[in-house]
């Protein structure tokens, strides 16, 4: 199983809806879309071959996530969505698919707020 796959099912068990996979931009993708109560949730999936991952944050530098929320603006100005709470969320998934799953784990820099 992918890891995309794992992390969509730990996704739901913990109550998020699945929107959408793997939505494309030329400024790059998001894995997965997801909806928890009123909160827009953009979710960066990184799996590792191994199970000593460590931290998944550590594999998303600045700026990948920069890029990740430039797409989630593209995403949100395809769909009309507006004054929307959004959160970004990453899961790592290692080999023995065991999910790390870190909430909130980073936000938009100030330069994305003009």
């Amino acid at each position: 199983m992918r890891g995309e796959e794992i992390a969509r099912k730990h996704l739901k068990k913990q109550g998020l809806k699945i929107l959408e996979t793997n939505f494309r931009t030329r400024q790059g993708e998001l894995d997965i879309i997801a909806r928890e109560r009123d909160t827009l949730v953009f979710v960066e999936v990184k799996t590792a071959l191994n199970t000593n991952f460590g931290n998944p944050l550590e594999w998303i530098p600045l700026w990948k996530q920069n890029r990740i929320v430039k797409v989630s603006q593209s995403y949100l100005l395809s769909r009309g969505l507006h004054d929307i709470p959004v959160r970004y969320d990453v899961v790592g998934v290692d080999a023995d698919r065991n999910v790390c799953h870190v909430r909130d784990a980073f936000r938009p820099s100030s330069e994305f707020f003009v």
